[in-house]
């Protein structure tokens, strides 16, 4: 994340799954990353940041042949949507998403993908949607959140029939993905500063409207979505298996929704996507989310808007030519 100086304000993991896994590590779920990254100083920084939030790290792997991703944000209003690119800003190569990083773990990560209890996933390859048809054949709870239609509608379509939750934005994807989804499934549509919608067709076709919280301090709203995301899945979970959530109700998901939104309206007030796990308990964060959905008002965070972590040079090159330290790197594998 760079300020607007170009100067590197924060680095951490990024992207929806990274976020989402991240969050609900910090709830105190455990969380397993099914990934592997490049034997890299991102793809370090990204290992030791795993396992510091105690994520379970035992299918990660660092290989040298592969390049870990990195993104860059860019500054702008606090109220303004997030501005990225994979460009490096200093020297324009760009290290994108591969679906090697995940299609390489093969058929280990379809297995612990089987045996898992929620599976979350936002990019589509052939890996990813092995992993979820796994994931649902052995009874766990499936939440999708596509960034866009995929060019391969086969392997789309797929992805939905995996899901029992699908998330979007319609600034992303502008129409309703109702004539696709099968009647249990639940359709979440994000709306910007409007809030979000949802619906579940075996109930009825009308979308309920969540108008958005009000907050009283905007830094910066990355990461916004995934928090809703995570407080969704955490107030879901909170009583109930995976086994009992095939007959949610519209109060069900309305309730685990509106603690979603309420714990992202939180998040806004903090720099960096998951800054407010640098700077409160998640007890607090939690504590807080319910207290303003009865109508307690939010505090202002004062604290720094800084990360623990900063670097000198913002180019690629830079961020990722260290080389790590082997004694440190010998124990992930």
């Amino acid at each position: 994340m760079l300020g607007t100086e170009s100067q590197l304000v924060y680095t951490g993991i990024g992207g929806s799954t990274g976020n989402v896994l991240s969050i609900l590590a910090f709830l105190g779920w455990e969380s397993l990353p099914l990934v592997n990254l490049g034997r890299d100083h991102v793809g370090a920084t990204i290992h030791r940041e795993f396992t510091k939030l105690g994520a379970n790290m035992r299918h990660v792997r660092l290989n040298r042949g592969l390049l870990s991703p990195l993104l860059y944000q860019f500054a702008g209003e606090p109220s303004d949507a997030p501005r990225y690119s994979f460009a490096c800003p200093v020297c324009g190569q760009a290290r994108r998403f591969h679906e090697n990083l995940v299609d390489s773990g093969g058929d280990e990560f379809v297995r612990c993908a089987a045996e898992s209890n929620v599976f979350f996933f936002d990019r589509i390859t052939d890996g990813t949607v092995r992993m979820a048809k796994a994931a649902r054949a052995g009874g766990a709870f499936v939440f999708f959140e596509p960034s866009s239609i995929s060019a391969d509608r086969g392997l789309f379509e797929a992805a939905l029939n995996c899901a029992h939750v699908v998330k979007y934005s319609v600034d992303r994807i502008t129409e309703p993905l109702d004539h696709r989804l099968s009647s249990g499934f639940v359709e979440i549509q994000t709306l910007g500063v409007r809030g979000l919608r949802f619906r579940k067709h075996s109930l009825a076709p009308d979308w309920i409207e969540l108008p958005a919280l009000h907050t009283s301090s905007v830094a910066d709203t990355s990461g916004a979505g995934d928090w809703c995301t995570a407080g969704f899945l955490h107030a879901l979970f909170a009583n109930r298996g995976a086994n009992e959530l095939s007959h949610l109700s519209y109060n069900d998901i309305y309730r685990s929704l509106r603690l979603g939104q309420s714990i992202a309206a939180l998040s806004v007030s903090h720099v960096g996507a998951r800054g407010m796990m640098r700077a409160w308990q998640p007890s607090d964060a939690l504590e807080m989310a319910q207290r303003v959905l009865d109508g307690v008002k939010a505090p202002e965070w004062t604290g720094p808007a800084r990360a623990h972590r900063q670097l000198d040079s913002v180019c690629c090159t830079d961020l990722t030519s260290a080389t790590p330290q082997p004694g440190r790197l010998s124990t992930f594998f």
